[in-house]
């Protein structure tokens, strides 16, 4: 991940390309890191309100055809943009 910062002038047209300072690095980290947890918690409660969706469609006897069309298998994680190195 660059520590670049670019500040672009729409007045002048000036662009200034500076080094992040310690400050603006730790706030990119942190938001990083709030960023990513706050997906795997989205990731955590999906799966919990898909398991609580298949398990009421069982009680109700529905078989596992039905199931899945109405309410289809979670996609495979994609990989985030953010977070590796």
């Amino acid at each position: 991940m660059t520590d670049l910062i670019g500040v672009y002038n729409h007045d002048t047209g000036e662009e200034i390309v500076r080094e992040m300072t310690s400050a603006e690095k730790t706030q990119r980290d942190f938001e990083i890191t709030a960023f990513l947890a706050q997906e795997e918690k989205l990731k955590v409660e999906a799966k919990m309100l898909y398991e609580v969706k298949i398990s009421a469609y069982k009680k109700l006897g529905l078989t596992d055809a039905e199931i899945e069309a109405l309410v289809p298998a979670p996609k495979p994680d994609i990989q985030p943009i953010l977070g590796g190195n």
